[in-house]
Parts: C-alpha cells; sequence; structure tokens
C-alpha cells in the first residue's frame, strides 16, 4: 500500500495559481493531483503536468452555478446543458489521457427521487465515457438515491466507477459504509477528514475537508476496507485550506500554502500507514 502514489486535489480561495499550486506539491513530495474543469485551461495544465513529473489522475467535473446536477435530473433546457457540460469534459479527459473524471451524482438534501429523465441524461455521458476510454467516479455525497440508481442501473458499464470521499461518508452518509456497497468499482479516491455531524441534522458545514488525522476519521479502519477492493491506484486526497471558518481553530490559515501542504502530506503518509 506504501507503494501507491499520493496525490492532492488543487484548491480554489488560496491566492496562488493553480500551475504554482502544482510545483508547490511536487516539491513537499506528491506525485499526483487533480484540478476542477477549466476548459480554458486544460491543455496548459496537463502540459505543465508533465514538465513536472505529476500524474494528473482526475478532472472533478463541475456540479454548482449554472452547472447543478439536479438539474439534470430535473431535464428541460438547464438539464440539457449540464448533461452536453459533462460530456465536453470526458472528452477534454480523453483529449489529454486524463483517466478519470469525478462527478456528483447529485447536490442538495431536500430531494431523494431520482427521475428517468436524470438516468437518461447519465446515460448519454456514459455512453461517451465508454467510448473515449474515461472511467466516472461517482462520489458518494449527499442524496444517496441517486448514487444507488445510477449504480443499480449503469452497474455493468465499463466507464463506470465510484469515487470514495472518506469525510463525505462520515457526515453525508452518517459512516455507513459505502464500499460495502460500491468498492469493486473504486477508481479514485478524496481523502479528508471532519468531526461528523455536528448538529441535529446534516448540512454543507459539517464536510470540513480536514488533514487526515485532524478529525474522527478510524484510518486503520478506511484502509483496511480500501485494501479489501484491491484498489492499487493513487491515494488522491481532497482538503480545505484557509477558505473555510469552520476550520481556524486547526490553524490552517496561519500556514503558508507551502506549509500546508507539507503538513498535510506527513499527515496523510501518517493516516495510510495505520
Amino acid at each position: 500500500m506504501s507503494e501507491q502514489k499520493l496525490g492532492l486535489a488543487t484548491m480554489g480561495n488560496t491566492g496562488v495559481d493553480t500551475i504554482e499550486q502544482m510545483k508547490i506539491m511536487k516539491n513537499v513530495g506528491f506525485e499526483a493531483f487533480f484540478t476542477g474543469w477549466m476548459p480554458e485551461r486544460t491543455e496548459e495544465i496537463a502540459n505543465e503536468a508533465a514538465r513536472l513529473g505529476l500524474f494528473q489522475q482526475s478532472i472533478h467535473s463541475p456540479f454548482s452555478g449554472d452547472y447543478k446536477v439536479r438539474y439534470l435530473w430535473e431535464g428541460g433546457e438547464a438539464g440539457e446543458f449540464v448533461t452536453n457540460s459533462l460530456i465536453e469534459c470526458v472528452k477534454d479527459c480523453a483529449r489529454f489521457d486524463i483517466p478519470v473524471m469525478v462527478i456528483h451524482p447529485f447536490i442538495g438534501f431536500k430531494d431523494h427521487n431520482p427521475t428517468e429523465v436524470g438516468l437518461d441524461n447519465y446515460a448519454r455521458v456514459i455512453e461517451a465515457a465508454n467510448k473515449l476510454g474515461v472511467r466516472l467516479g461517482f462520489e458518494n455525497v449527499e442524496g444517496e438515491e441517486y448514487l444507488a440508481a445510477i449504480m443499480k442501473r449503469f452497474w455493468n458499464e465499463p466507464s463506470v466507477g465510484f469515487c470514495l470521499d472518506t469525510g463525505h461518508e462520515m457526515c453525508y452518509n452518517e459512516h455507513r459504509d459505502m464500499l460495502a456497497l460500491y468498492g469493486e468499482k473504486l477508481c479514485h479516491t478524496h481523502f479528508n477528514d471532519n468531526l461528523g455531524v455536528r448538529g441535529d441534522e446534516i448540512t454543507f458545514h459539517d464536510d470540513l475537508h480536514l488533514m487526515p488525522t485532524d478529525g474522527i476519521a478510524d484510518w486503520h479502519n478506511i484502509m483496511e476496507r480500501i485494501r479489501k477492493t484491491g484498489y492499487n491506484g493513487v491515494l488522491m486526497s481532497e482538503l480545505a485550506y484557509a477558505s473555510r471558518p469552520e476550520n481556524e481553530p486547526f490553524g490552517y490559515g496561519k500556514m503558508t500554502l507551502e506549509e500546508f501542504m507539507a503538513v498535510a502530506y506527513e499527515k496523510i503518509k501518517k493516516a495510510i500507514a495505520m
């Protein structure tokens, strides 16, 4: 397990450009990374990754704003726009040999009713990914019914995979074992920590994206479950730097980005060795 590459997501709201973040990652020891979808910069980022010797494992497809994935389930012009955007993101992954596109199946806590129009829209994205050889890492987020519906309908499609977000599992999924359901499809990880659900109901504020070992996650259990799946790809982390007030007690905002990434690298190594 220790021979697997360690990766880190680039982060927004840092004041540091994506390319500079990649250089810092490389300097502190990370071997892989992923970014959000920036179509106007995809080629530039891919070229810089090659120059640095960093492996770009994935692009995280958009899921908010005009690209809100709930629209995909509702249909209409907005749903068509989101569906077509996801297909364009798949094409960018294929064009630059990025093997995985991560997808949030849904966003929001109030709705729990997957629709046929949504599944039909995802069928188009999956068809494109099958043709282009891109793996789709459907992530465990809020609205588990939507992930379950996708997996039930498309389980045998070659492009369909699963991205385990360890923090989401603790808060959005209330500690349910997502790998027991989808571990056979594991193709990507988002390692992060949090303090679980802290109020009377689950909210986005529970999803702290702390460094591994800074929260309550049982990393021995996480790594044991990952080993059982046979996954031997990048162990990727997705962390929040200084942009979340909830994380201020952890002192992240007092660190430079380089200090933050260096500390994170050591904590990730500690977590995966448990």
